[in-house]
């Protein structure tokens, strides 16, 4: 990870947040010593929509940082079509550094666990016990192409 503009920062920051809090059910956990808080504002008119999701991270303690995330989605017409989409994250306080060894080690935890995730489907596809066409087709077993670095 070089940067928090890139899109595979935000692909990373997304799987981070549905694997320490599936179903983005609480608004307020901790996860490997970060304090995460999730605020949600959004307003609907006839004409357009807005959502705002805010994300805060704090690390406390001596070497401590804080991070804001946030993602913006917007949608136009009578139809409710998306048009935009931002986000972006930037370090609030503390040594930029720190926070991007936490995050590195969240990434590398992260690609360990999808790993051993994908070692085990495999695994249990390759059982003559386990037919091809039993299994369902659910996005934690397809590969997606990633995004361009271009989309920023």
């Amino acid at each position: 990870m070089r940067s928090l503009a890139r899109p595979s920062f935000f692909r990373m920051f997304d799987l981070l947040l549905s694997s320490s809090n599936p179903g983005m059910k609480r608004t307020r956990w901790t996860h490997d010593g970060v304090e995460f808080e999730r605020e949600r504002h959004s307003f609907t008119s006839s004409r357009h929509a807005i959502v705002i999701e805010l994300f805060t991270l704090i690390r406390p303690g001596r070497r401590g940082w804080s991070l804001m995330v946030t993602k913006e989605y917007w949608w136009a017409g009578p139809d409710t079509k998306p048009f935009k989409n931002l986000r972006w994250a930037r370090p609030l306080s503390g040594e930029r550094g720190d926070l991007f060894v936490w995050l590195r080690a969240q990434e590398a935890a992260l690609e360990r666990s999808l790993s051993v995730d994908m070692d085990d489907r495999q695994t249990k596809s390759a059982s003559p016990s386990v037919h091809a066409a039993d299994q369902e087709l659910s996005p934690s077993t397809c590969h997606f192409d990633s995004e361009g670095e271009a989309d920023e």
